[in-house]
């Protein structure tokens, strides 16, 4: 799979199908600083994510 870092535009190709929470484990990223879109659509932690598809992972900035 596509996986896109959105904001670093920093691409990765991963292999097999995983869970969501699977794939931002791997990439050592904080569940709760980012959302996991794949057409549009906000996938949540426990989707599997097929090997031919591609996600696109957007970091959450809050501020005050």
């Amino acid at each position: 799979m596509k996986v896109t870092l959105k904001g670093t535009n920093q691409v990765t190709e991963l292999s097999g199908n995983k869970k969501v929470s699977n794939i931002l484990s791997e990439l050592e990223l904080n569940p709760e600083t980012v959302i996991v879109v794949k057409e549009g659509q906000i996938l949540t932690h426990d989707k599997i994510v097929k090997d031919h598809e591609n996600i696109e992972i957007i970091s959450v900035v809050s501020g005050g």
